[in-house]
């Protein structure tokens, strides 16, 4: 049986890796009812699920009136969709008030530039599920209640340094970008442009593929810690593939 820490590893890579998610939301209009329906969603730093709703959409009428909702991320087993990994995160959202809107659309239009053409129109805003529980089936009998102490990470000292760090990146270290890829996804990019930094990995977007999150082995807190996963996981690609 896996311990505490590694599951926690576990449902977090998976949460980081999805894009989509399913909402569940109580009912405006059918009062008593659950009401699902599949959004796009962006997790934080620390780990909690940031969407991106219009006023007009009915999740966003029932989230306004009772905000406890959930978000389910997971995967399909290759024969079987019961077997594959699955996570739902379990909380009340709020609104993203427009100061810190500000920086979170600069993150969320990096990952996924076709949203920016909402912002203008039909009432758009940031909604971010804050954390009260999490629940993680890894597989057939591998479930798990997962706090939101043990969940939620600690914010890291480089936050707000964040921009710099991927500016660097691309600038700088586009082959070892294209060498971790290769080393760990099989993944050959021609162009690979860094979109995101996170404690615990980071998001790319290789060629045409939508982003991909490439994990650390452990979480980096540090902005030091950042540099020498970076430099650990280059060198470690560059020795498997040579």
């Amino acid at each position: 049986m896996k311990d505490k820490a590694n599951v926690i590893k576990e449902a977090r890579r998976l949460f980081r890796t999805q894009e989509l998610g399913v909402l569940s939301t109580h009912s405006k209009s059918m009062q008593g009812y659950p009401f699902g329906s599949v959004t796009t969603y962006m997790s934080t730093l620390n780990g909690e699920p940031i969407i991106y709703i219009s006023d007009l959409a009915q999740h966003t009428r029932n989230i306004k009136q009772n905000p406890k909702m959930s978000l389910i991320a997971f995967t399909g087993g290759e024969d079987d969709a019961n077997a594959g990994a699955r996570l739902t995160i379990i909380g009340e959202v709020e609104k993203i008030e427009e100061e810190a809107a500000e920086k979170v659309a600069e993150r969320f239009y990096r990952m996924f530039p076709a949203s920016e053409k909402y912002k203008n129109t039909h009432g758009f805003d940031f909604y971010i599920l804050k954390c009260h529980r999490v629940r993680y089936i890894g597989g057939f009998g591998a479930i798990h209640w997962i706090s939101k102490d043990d969940w939620l990470m600690d914010d890291p000292e480089w936050s707000n340094a964040e921009d710099g760090m991927i500016k660097h990146m691309n600038q700088d270290h586009q082959d070892a970008m294209q060498l971790m890829l290769k080393h760990q996804l099989d993944i050959d990019a021609k162009e690979v442009q860094m979109l995101a930094v996170n404690p615990d990995g980071f998001f790319v977007k290789a060629d045409e593929h939508k982003p991909i999150f490439i994990n650390f082995p452990e979480p980096a807190l540090a902005a030091a810690s950042v540099r020498k996963t970076l430099v650990d996981l280059t060198n470690q690609a560059r020795e498997a593939l040579s």
